[in-house]
This record gives C-alpha cells, structure tokens and sequence, in this order.
C-alpha cells in the first residue's frame, strides 16, 4: 500500500504525484487510462496566467439567448441537457454579478501568479523546460471596438497585475504575418506562454514520475469506501478494492461522483470542449493567437497546429458533435489563408467546471486523509504545477502560503 494514492492522471494529478515524491511519500496513481480523452491532452496548451475573469460576468447574461439558439456560438447546450443542467446554468449566470466577479478575480490571481515559477522548477527538475515557449500570446480582434467592448476585464486584469499591450495592425502583423483576413487589431498578453504540447507535456511528466518508482494503475475507481472519518479502500471496476493511507482526487470532470461518496455535494459540469489538430498546416504560426471575434484558439504545437475552443454543455460521456470542431476550423481558415484543414484529427473532451470557475482545492470536510483537487475549468493545464505543490502542503500537514477558503467544497 503506496503512502497517497491518486485517483486521476492528468495534469493536476501527475503535478501531484510529483510534488509528494518530493516531499519522500510513495504514490501511486490510478487512472482510466483513455489518454487522448481527458481535458489534459485535449486543452489549448495555454499558460494563460491572466484568466482571472470568469466567463460569466456583467453582460454575458444578455448574449445567452443569443448562444443558446446559435450551434456555431462559443457556448452552446444541447437542447437534452437545457432542463438536467439547469440549476448548474443558473448558478453560473449568478456567479456573473460584479461584486461576485470581483470576488473570483481576486481568488484566481494568488494561483496563476505562482504558475510559471512553479512550472519553470517542475520542468527543469525534469528536463524538460523546453516545454515552456517563450512567446506571449496575442488575443486578435476585428475591430477595437470589439477590444474595448470588454473594459470591464481587461481593467480587472490589470488590477490583478496581469498587463497588455495593444497592437495595431501593423504592430500585429510584424509579430504573425500569416494572419490576415478581418482582424485589424490586437493585445499582446503579457505573461501568458504556452507549452509545446500539452499531451506530450503529460507523458513526459508521468514517465519521470514512473521512473523514480511510482506506480501507475489502469483502472477507473467506482466507489470510495470510508470508516468514521477515514477513506479506507477504493473499489475499482471488475472487483478489487485497493486499500489506502491518504487519498488524492484529482479526476477532473469525475470527480463530483466521488466526492459524494464523501457526503460532499459539488455543483460541477462537465463542459465539453472540441480541437481540430492540423500536423501539416502549411502555415507558421510564432505564438498562441486567441481569436475574440471566432471564439477558438490557434496554438502552434510539436505535433502540427491546434485549433480549439467552444464551450458545449452536453453531459458527461455524450456522444460527439464533431461539427463543432469543423465549425472552428472553417473559420480558422478565414483569418489563416493557406490554412489547410484536410487530414485534421478531431477531439471532445470534457472541461470539469465549477459554476464560478474557481477550483476545488481543500481538505475534506469530513475525511481526514482525503485531499479534494479539481474543477479548474479552462486553467488546469495553466495550474497544474501550482496545485500540485498546495496539495502536497496539504497532505504533508503544512499550511500553504496562500489562502484555500476560496476554493473550499462546501463554498455553494
């Protein structure tokens, strides 16, 4: 019987394994298995340390009506899932208040500051700080109307001491002369990198945790098995019960069936995303281009280009509307001439999202030795490093550096 054991391999899990192989604990980690499924493999590859703001905020409200009619809209529900989701969708819309979004951006910032120093010292302990790209980002808009459109964030960013720069055409072009199309402005976002490749970041991350004797399980756990105030087993599927000491949770948009294994109820949704992967696009991109205007990210990556985005809500385990892939990808062609979409490979995966898009990252309530890690919405990728170094705190009865009320389970 390992010393913690892990329920979840992705980003947030394997940053984990790692933090606590630091800190002299054994772990092992059990996962599906179904690497090109999760969120981790999937994500835009962004360190977005300036995603403070939440997607609900002051005049989001107005578009819903907008997006619920439109499938090619950045965030679309599945007319099946308008009535099972809605209690999560109202709460979302709730979280959009300004006092509210003050309160969030104000919680986020602690962890994405931390993000990039806490990953430049993962990466070099494992060789591999090539993983990190130089370049900052740039978000491209048709007009700077559209910029100035959203103030209210841009000025909660810098608040929070996460700054930009504008970039008029010109200006924007030096940096990518590929673009083109309707895009007439932009903001180079300063601070945000983005990593060579998600997936490959993640399967370098596990086979360094492998190889200083970590153990890696292929299974998915079904149920948590608790005595008193103590998590005693997990039962996996086909049978076996796996005993454990301390218990991580770190599966992402499974994780709320877990934890009411644990008496604890968490509003958290499954919010599906979609990539088109281009290997061969026939155009260079330098940098990660977030499109306003599109809705979708252009990330240049090891293994081609990534175009992705959207925000479907569809369930948990839904079947595939691949057409939401295409959709990004047309449109990607517009402001990318020469872009060829032929012999792309299409992705769904599922984004764990809390209704106001702050993590769970805490104690359980009621279980001593469990440790609750999950819900980052679209940062996980960007706070992998972070979170795994609190939970590890957390396990090794320290107190983090930062305040964890935030981001406790029992906040709705």
């Amino acid at each position: 019987m390992s010393d913690v054991t892990i329920i979840g391999g992705g980003i947030i899990g394997v940053c984990t394994a790692i933090a606590l192989q630091n800190e002299g604990f054994s772990v092992e980690l059990v996962d599906r298995g179904i690497a090109t499924e999760g969120a981790s493999y999937g994500n835009c590859g962004l360190l977005a340390v300036g995603e403070v703001v939440p997607i609900s905020k002051p005049g989001v409200i107005t578009k819903i009506p907008k997006w619920l009619l439109d499938p090619e809209s950045p965030l679309f529900v599945r007319p099946k899932e308008m009535i099972t989701q809605m209690p999560w969708l109202l709460r979302f819309l709730w979280s959009g208040r300004r006092k509210r979004v003050l309160e969030i951006a104000k919680a986020m910032a602690p962890l994405t500051h931390r993000a990039e120093d806490d990953y430049k010292a993962l990466f070099a302990q494992v060789g591999i700080s090539d993983n990190l790209v130089p370049a900052e980002n740039i978000m491209a808009f048709n007009s700077k109307a559209d910029y100035e459109a959203d103030q209210f964030s841009w000025d909660l960013r810098r608040q929070h001491g996460f700054n930009h720069r504008f970039l008029t055409g010109e200006e924007l072009r030096s940096l990518e002369p590929a673009l083109d199309g309707p895009i007439s402005c932009g903001v180079l976002l300063e601070g945000w990198l983005q990593f060579s490749d998600p997936g490959l970041v993640q399967q370098r991350l596990t086979k360094f945790y492998v190889s200083r004797g970590g153990k890696l399980r292929t299974a998915s756990v079904e149920r948590i098995e608790t005595d008193g105030k103590k998590a005693v087993a997990v039962h996996l599927a086909g049978g076996e019960r796996l005993q454990v000491r301390r218990l991580a949770i770190c599966a992402g948009a499974w994780s709320g069936k877990l934890a009411r294994n644990l008496g604890i109820k968490v509003p958290i949704a499954a919010l599906q995303g979609y990539h088109h992967h281009l290997p061969k696009p026939r155009v260079k991109l330098n940098r990660a281009v977030l499109y306003a205007n599109g809705g979708f990210v252009l990330t240049p990556m090891e293994s081609g280009l990534r175009i992705g985005g959207t925000i479907e809500v569809a369930g948990l385990d839904p079947r595939p509307n691949f057409e939401r892939a295409n959709i990004i990808a047309r449109k990607a062609v517009g402001i990318l001439p020469g872009l060829d979409i032929s012999g792309g490979q299409q992705w769904m995966g599922p984004r764990p999202f809390m209704p106001d898009t702050l993590p769970v990252i805490d104690r359980a309530p009621n279980h001593d030795n469990v440790v609750l890690a999950f819900g980052h919405g679209q940062v996980g990728m960007t706070l992998g490093a972070t979170t795994g170094r609190i939970v590890s705190d957390l396990i090794a009865g320290r107190t983090p550096g930062l305040d964890l009320s935030p981001y406790r389970s029992t906040r709705f």
